[in-house]
């Protein structure tokens, strides 16, 4: 089917070589796809702790009071495990501010339920290994990067096959059009010319009566003549340049042959020509002995010779020995999944009788065996880390040196340090930590899953239920808020921001359709956060912070009138 489509010669070479969408999508449509259990099993927990709630009562449904009793009365006298019935272990890292999961389970386990941290070796899901084994040939399946990557593949095929469809349809109204000009300048030309005033010197010397008889030709003349002319398009490059006339390009230098001894072996004499070709950057030739010249080379002459080609030659032993590589050549193929699930579509049907597929004998990896070692983590932010060991208690966190579990109390301070860069030991109730995990703890607690969006320029990004199901619907920016009276006493502001920042900001979300939601948190003074933090710890300290939201749109005079 490739073969079968005409490219016109304006395209870009780049694009010439892409194939039509079509082949694409037909061969990746047709291959089923085994994508294992559903998303809704496999996330079926929002958090890593499990809950036994009570059925439901339906007073016209009587059947239900039984059920409710029933449920009931088996959680009294055989009541559930306390949760989190496991409790995963981190290793606090002071480098990069973050803890590490190194455990299999406990990976699995923060990602499936809840969506907790990314693989260091990964965009988002911790995935390295799978990718790793499906690239060596040892399992089968697919990741989200692969089918990003097919995705983003197939949109670029198919821009491919628009840019063509309208270069082809510009070609043909070009065409349309000289073949109409050629058609209409007979027809002008014997049409009645109007007269019209003369407006110009040229026009009225070229009046009847006048001494000057002007050679210039008329306005419609020049009219027939342009459009019946040929349009030459302008040279662009250095091979259109040197094919102009007048050009010192088409003088070939005179080539004279070159005599060497006898006792040199012609395939030495061949490999000495490639040599020779190379430094003069010309094209190649045929190596032939003259006869009566002692092994003389035979040089093209200049009308035979073709034009000058960009050549790169790569010598691998102290003999004579070069691998040319043309430019016009084609890139080696590519060994990733996505590129294989192309090529592999444009095999004709013919071919796959006779042969083994372009993706089995090229770029499938070969088949191992061996035990690939994982060297991918789980990795924390303080907000997600604080919050498991904090809110859920699913987390024990490691102190790095002594391998002892840190308390609570300690790692709040450590958290709240590591939030400036370089740390600091004077801590106030304005800490970044402190502000962020406000924010971070209010929307986990309403069932939402966030996620940081330093990709967007906000802080975070809110989703529904995570980013396997759906994309991000919001885009969070917290704001610092002094609102009560001691900050103002002490002349402490919350930072400004301009209209030009609000405005990028919000210019980026709505590209990618996105709602920009400004979070302000009323930070409390420091004499009622330690007096809190002494009467109920944490959980007191934190029920000082006030959470406020705020969503901007963009107002426009002719949408929301």
């Amino acid at each position: 089917m490739a073969d079968s489509i005409t490219i016109p010669p304006s395209i870009p070479p780049a694009m010439e070589v892409a194939p039509p969408a079509a082949e694409l999508t037909a061969d990746s449509q047709s291959r089923p796809r085994n994508r294992g259990p559903p998303l809704n099993q496999i996330y079926a927990l929002p958090a890593p702790i499990r809950t036994f709630p009570l059925p439901s009562f339906y007073p016209s449904n009587p059947i239900s009071l039984f059920h409710l009793v029933y449920t009931w009365m088996k959680q009294v006298l055989s009541p559930p495990p306390a949760e989190p019935s496991i409790i995963h272990t981190g290793i606090w890292d002071p480098d990069s501010r973050s803890v590490h999961i190194t455990d299999p389970t406990a990976v699995r386990a923060f990602w499936e339920q809840g969506f907790y941290g990314k693989g260091n070796l990964s965009r988002s899901e911790p995935n390295w290994l799978k990718r790793e084994q499906i690239r060596r040939g040892a399992v089968e399946g697919d990741v989200s990067e692969q089918r990003t990557a097919l995705r983003r593949e197939e949109r670029r095929q198919v821009k491919w096959e628009r840019a063509r469809t309208e270069q082809e349809a510009l070609e043909r109204t070009r065409r349309e059009e000289a073949e109409l000009a050629v058609t209409v300048a007979p027809v002008l030309s014997k049409a009645p010319l109007l007269s019209k005033a003369p407006v110009g010197p040229l026009e009225q010397l070229a009046l009847p009566n006048c001494a000057a008889q002007s050679t210039a030709p008329s306005p419609r003349e020049n009219i027939v003549a342009r459009e019946t002319s040929v349009i030459f398009k302008a040279p662009v490059g250095p091979l259109e340049l040197l094919a102009l006339p007048n050009s010192a390009g088409e003088i070939q230098p005179p080539l004279t042959a070159t005599v060497l001894p006898e006792s040199l072996a012609p395939e030495l004499i061949t490999a000495v020509a490639d040599v020779v070709e190379a430094s003069l950057d010309i094209a190649p030739v045929a190596t032939t002995l003259i006869p009566g010249s002692k092994h003389a080379l035979e040089m093209p002459d200049a009308a035979e010779a073709q034009p000058p080609k960009r050549r790169k030659s790569v010598r691998f032993s102290a003999t004579v020995e070069s691998t040319t590589f043309l430019h016009h050549d084609p890139p080696s193929p590519d060994r990733s999944v996505v590129v294989a699930r192309c090529k592999g579509a444009a095999v004709k049907q013919d071919d796959k009788a006779s042969a083994p597929p372009v993706s089995s004998r090229i770029n499938s990896p070969p088949k191992v065996t061996a035990v690939i070692e994982n060297k991918e983590h789980l990795q924390l932010s303080a907000e997600e880390a604080f919050f498991l060991a904090y809110g859920i208690g699913a987390l024990s966190i490691l102190d790095p040196d002594t391998k002892m579990p840190i308390p609570r109390e300690k790692l709040l301070g450590l958290f709240r340090s590591h939030s400036y860069f370089p740390p600091r030991q004077e801590l106030q109730p304005s800490d970044p930590f402190l502000v962020h995990y406000a924010v971070y703890h209010h929307f986990r607690s309403l069932g939402w899953v966030p996620r940081h969006g330093i990709k967007f320029g906000v802080d975070w990004m809110l989703y529904t239920r995570g980013p396997v199901f759906d994309h991000a619907e919001f885009g969070l920016i917290v704001m610092p808020s002094y609102s009560h009276s001691w900050w103002k006493e002490n002349g402490i502001e919350a930072p400004r921001k301009s209209w030009h920042w609000l405005h990028g900001v919000n210019r980026v979300l709505s590209h990618v359709l996105k709602s920009l939601v400004l979070v302000y948190v009323d930070v409390p003074p420091p004499h009622i956060f330690d007096a809190a933090m002494a009467a109920g710890g944490v959980s007191a300290a934190l029920k000082e912070y006030k959470v406020r939201e705020f969503m901007v749109r963009r107002w426009s005079s002719n949408r929301n009138r």
